[in-house]
């Protein structure tokens, strides 16, 4: 005797919980960049210089007045922006993951909610992220960027770095493993000393270029010796930050610039973002029964835009 499992189809194992998500790089730039809060729609960062002229004779009792106090403004051009989402639990009965639902005909909340709202906050900070560097609130592409416009709208006015102004030459693109030492070199001694000097410079790269960076360093390529430099160089064990051989400067892998083939420099207090509340992309976000719909809804609303203070104490090379 056998047994006769000629109808029957392979078992597969669907009912193992939890549920995984996707990974995500994350969003870094906004918990670094200065806060702006209060703002409801485009709002002014306002700005003073001071002019010191020391020229003047001091051997004298005369007074004779000379320097400016300058007043500029840059626009946060900050944008209201909404996640609507609408879901119907009882699509679910007919698969595996009806195993979560609860019990009874009315479905009234969401079958692993507390994954789903961790994620997708996780989800919209990782959106805000490229957003922050390469959105252009005047673009038609259809996508998340169209949202409100990003630090590199303002690139045309930064400092360039990549001139032969620095060992001959310029680097073209792509920047490869080969260039990205150098790339981040021509950032630290091409930047403005007036921001290079603050104690909150950052050099900023994407994930996939600090990768070649770490690379390039390890095999010494730009480098007066081999890799060993890097025992010198100050971590807290972040795979995407430490502190560039030889200066007290720190090198930060971020998100947003991953695809780019651009490095930046900038004091963090010279990048704003705007904001309304502090918490809006994350305690912002509701999931509620909609009994009028008899289904699940997700909202999460928050204002956003950002403003570079003084663009031209932004080092780059972009290629």
């Amino acid at each position: 005797m056998a047994f006769d499992v000629l109808a029957l189809s392979p078992f597969v194992n669907e009912q193992q919980f939890p549920l995984l998500t996707k990974a995500l790089a994350g969003g870094r730039t906004a918990e670094l960049m200065r806060k702006q809060l209060g703002v409801k729609g485009p709002t002014t960062v306002n700005l003073m210089d001071v002019d010191v002229n020391m020229a003047q004779a001091g051997a004298t009792c005369s007074f004779s007045a000379d320097g400016d106090v300058t007043f500029t403004q840059q626009t946060i051009d900050a944008k209201h922006v909404k996640i609507n989402m609408e879901f119907c639990p009882k699509k679910l009965e007919n698969y595996y993951l009806s195993t979560q639902l609860a019990p009874g005909a009315i479905q009234d909340s969401m079958p692993f909610e507390e994954v789903f709202s961790n994620y997708l906050i996780e989800k919209i900070q990782d959106e805000i992220e490229k957003i922050i560097w390469q959105g252009d609130g005047a673009g038609t592409s259809g996508t998340n960027l169209d949202m409100f416009d990003g630090i590199l709208q303002q690139t045309a006015s930064f400092t360039d770095c990549n001139t032969a102004a620095y060992n001959g030459g310029t680097l073209s693109s792509p920047l490869t493993v080969a260039d990205m030492v150098e790339a981040i070199q021509r950032v630290y001694a091409l930047s403005p000393s007036a921001a290079v000097a603050q104690n909150d410079f950052k050099i900023f790269c994407g994930l996939d270029k600090f990768r070649l960076m770490s690379a390039g360093l390890l095999d010494g390529s730009g480098l007066t010796s081999t890799g060993g430099q890097l025992a010198n160089y100050a971590s807290d064990f972040d795979p995407f930050r430490l502190v560039y051989p030889g200066t007290n400067i720190e090198v930060i892998g971020v998100n947003g610039l991953t695809g780019l083939n651009g490095v930046y420099g900038a004091s963090l207090n010279n990048l704003v973002l705007g904001l309304d509340l502090d918490t809006d992309t994350s305690a912002g976000l509701e999931v509620w029964y909609s009994k009028d719909n008899r289904s699940i809804r997700v909202a999460c609303e928050f204002i956003m835009g950002t403003a570079v203070s003084f663009p031209d104490q932004v080092g780059k090379v972009a290629v």
